[in-house]
């Protein structure tokens, strides 16, 4: 079918831009277009960043995808991070959850990730920082960020295709070069 050749011609793209394997996104486009087309509405919605910096969506984004331990997860992270052009040391003190060495807003929405989408609690402290650095709109924004990289390895995970995180792999692979 002409519809599910150009879906996966579409998905192979997105995997070059990202450096990772959507096998999964492809297992939906081959099962049932209109399944592609809600996962495509869903994480459209998700990625958009449009009231925050990209640095502060995307630190939201690695440190849900971290939460939720999937490496494939984190690694499109990485990926879509240094795509927006996040600095690799950054993306690397993300990573190792040294958030001393962050700027204060960054270290919030890092603080405020990992306690929402790990340990699924409240931070008010770090989500006060969070909204006076962005504003409500950002804080929003960051909310739906950080638990919408914490969504999609559910999915992977559900459909049998999550791989566990070795964070100081990953980590290597942040310092590399583009």
């Amino acid at each position: 079918m002409l519809i599910q050749k150009i879906a996966g011609s579409m998905i192979r793209r997105a995997e070059k831009r990202v450096g990772v394997s959507f096998d999964y996104v492809h297992k939906i486009a081959q099962t049932d277009l209109g399944l592609l087309l809600r996962y495509n509405r869903l994480f459209g919605f998700l990625d958009l960043s449009r009231k925050t910096p990209a640095v502060a969506h995307h630190v939201a984004r690695l440190r849900g995808a971290i939460a939720a331990d999937c490496g494939t997860c984190v690694e499109a992270e990485i990926g879509n991070a240094r795509n927006a052009g996040v600095e690799p040391l950054l993306i690397d003190t993300v990573l190792s959850g040294n958030y001393a060495a962050l700027p204060p807003d960054l270290a919030a929405v890092a603080t405020l990730s990992d306690a929402v989408t790990s340990r699924r609690e409240d931070d008010p402290e770090a989500r006060e920082i969070v909204r006076e650095a962005y504003g409500e709109a950002g804080l929003i924004e960051l909310s739906f960020a950080m638990n919408g990289a914490a969504l999609l390895p559910g999915i992977k995970r559900a459909m049998g295709y999550a791989t566990a995180c070795n964070i100081d792999i990953l980590r290597k692979q942040a310092r590399r070069a583009p």
